[in-house]
């Protein structure tokens, strides 16, 4: 098995693939995203790791 984690500024997507490269499950999840400024926008690392 094979796993893969995007873990952006808006969202985490994750991949799992077997040994044949087949797709066996796959998820995203949005993250609440900050904008302080106009030009900057980040997320909190606590809302990565809670889940939010």
């Amino acid at each position: 098995m094979y796993i893969g984690i995007d873990l952006g500024t808006s969202g985490v997507k994750v991949i799992l693939l077997n040994e044949q490269g087949e797709v066996v499950a796959a998820q995203t999840e949005k993250l609440t995203v900050s904008r302080p400024h106009p030009t900057l926008v980040g997320t909190r690392p606590g809302t990565v790791v809670a889940g939010n």
